[in-house]
């Protein structure tokens, strides 16, 4: 076979451009889908959301995916794939830490804080352990009939007509399509800026307040944090859920650490460094680790047996994790959020970002390839990404500003909790196709909110002023009770109701 023809030909295999296959294909459209390694393998960027799960499920009636639709709970997912490791999240778990200090908790909770995202385990959120969510996948994509590549490399795009054509290399394999014809390119392949490099777009990523690079693996033998807190006679029985069926931050000056516990007790860990406040240490990830655990003794505690199960060359550190494009779509072509920007995982919003996208980028492509409206939709799905990629990073900024001030920042975490918890609502209220921009980024009202509030945290307003001023600033938006001091740090309404 020497060339291919198809509609559309989406570059990078990981669970975003295999999901949009898959739905593509369900539509009727021809695709291919092209990736440079190889499944299974190690990936980051876990933690699922309501918006994420609620977006899936959507996607799923949709176009008809019922081999995917049990993913989007964490009891349809054991009960139809417990093959696929997976985790509990029932919400989100923060815990303050002084460096060279014990963990300390009082009874008002001032260095807690749990916000509650679904109200049961059979209901809950998960956690992808992505090497087999991301594999399966891409098999469904191949059994929906998208023609799947991987271990393929594609060379430079070259325009004919209405009609673009992709050179192929297989490296060891034979008997393939050495060029693909597409009417239309999806780049998903996130750091990889498949088209970026390419096109030569411009990167914009200096226009980011977040400034931040982390140390990760996963990790055996991991004790559970609520095991080291009522080892040390904290009381726990006032959480709303358990804190290691969440999404766990530790928080102290200059960064926080993610923890995010799998159903085979693997757990997948990483410190995040503020480089606002720092410089990248000159370490190896093995030094850089150790150094972390020591000066927070409580979470060496919890790491003083674990292993490193994944990736098999071990710790892994990073350089800035921000990236921003100026573009995110053409006449042609047009990125998966992840690609067009990412921030930083301290919100979980990148599954969710994502399936955004794709739902989005998917009605587009199905309504309207082919037809003079195709440029008009693409830059307003442009817009959209590239104003939800700011509003996060407004959103994440924000809370890293406030680091080492638990107070200062449990009340910035507001900002993130009131945008997702409203976003939710409405979607779920909605009849018919649901248009907002994740996070509410479109809504002029809420954004102007979030810029003065994030103003506000860098200035030198005492925290009473500016625990007040938040409460007042979310009150249109505020639909769960959040920003209650009589709540003291523990939120149990703000979860999402069952359907």
């Amino acid at each position: 076979m020497s060339a291919l023809d198809v509609d559309v030909a989406i570059v990078g295999g990981g669970f975003g451009g295999s999901l949009l296959a898959l739905v593509l294909r369900r539509a009727g459209l021809r695709v291919a889908l092209i990736d440079r390694g190889r499944h299974p393998r190690f990936v980051i960027g876990e933690s699922s959301t309501p918006i994420a799960n609620l977006v899936l499920q959507d996607l799923c009636r949709e176009y008809d995916l019922p081999n995917v639709a049990p993913l989007a709970k964490y009891g349809t997912w054991q009960a139809t794939h417990p093959q696929l490791v997976s985790g509990i999240k029932r919400g989100f778990s923060y815990f303050h830490h002084e460096a060279g200090q014990p963990f300390v908790a009082d009874v008002e909770h001032s260095t807690e804080l749990l916000v509650a995202a679904s109200s049961s385990d059979q209901h809950s959120d998960t956690h992808w352990l992505r090497q087999d969510v991301d594999a399966f996948l891409f098999r469904e994509a191949a059994a929906a009939g998208a023609v799947c590549f991987e271990q393929c490399e594609v060379g430079e795009i070259a325009p004919v007509e209405q009609v673009f054509n992709l050179p192929l290399q297989h490296g060891q394999f034979e008997n393939l399509p050495h060029e693909l014809r597409t009417r239309f390119v999806v780049d998903g392949s996130g750091e990889g800026q498949f088209l970026a490099k390419r096109l030569g777009i411009e990167d914009r990523t200096h226009e980011l307040q977040t400034n931040s690079r982390t140390v990760f693996a996963h990790f055996a033998n991991v004790t559970r944090w609520k095991r080291c807190l009522e080892s040390h006679g904290i009381d726990t029985a006032e959480h709303p859920f358990d804190g290691d069926h969440a999404a766990l931050h530790h928080v102290f000056a200059g960064g926080w650490m993610w923890q995010l516990r799998f159903n085979d007790e693997t757990v997948s860990a990483g410190f995040v460094q503020d480089l606002n406040r720092g410089e990248r240490p000159n370490l190896s990830a093995v030094a850089e680790w150790e150094s972390w655990l020591l000066r927070f003794p409580a979470i060496g505690e919890q790491f003083a047996n674990a292993k490193i199960v994944r990736p098999e060359g071990g710790l892994r550190n990073t350089g800035r994790l921000q990236r921003k494009l100026a573009r995110a779509a053409g006449a042609w072509w047009a990125m998966l959020p992840n690609t067009a920007g990412f921030i930083d995982a301290l919100h979980s919003t990148g599954i969710a970002h994502t399936l955004c996208g794709i739902e989005r980028l998917a009605r587009i492509l199905i309504r309207s390839l082919g037809r003079d409206d195709l440029e008009s939709q693409l830059r307003e799905y442009e817009r959209c990404v590239l104003a939800e990629v700011e509003m996060i990073d407004l959103l994440v900024s924000g809370c890293f500003a406030a680091m080492g001030d638990f107070q200062r920042f449990a009340t910035a975490t507001m900002l993130y909790f009131t945008a997702a918890t409203s976003y939710e609502r409405a979607r779920l209220a909605s009849v018919g196709e649901f248009r907002p921009a994740f996070l509410l980024a479109d809504d002029e009202q809420w954004l102007a909110v979030v810029r003065r509030m994030c103003e506000r945290l860098r200035e030198a307003c005492s925290i009473e002023q500016f625990e007040k001023e938040m409460v007042e600033a979310i009150r249109p938006f505020n639909v769960v009770g959040l920003c209650d001091s009589c709540a003291r740090n523990m939120y149990r309404h703000s979860a999402l109701p069952e359907d």
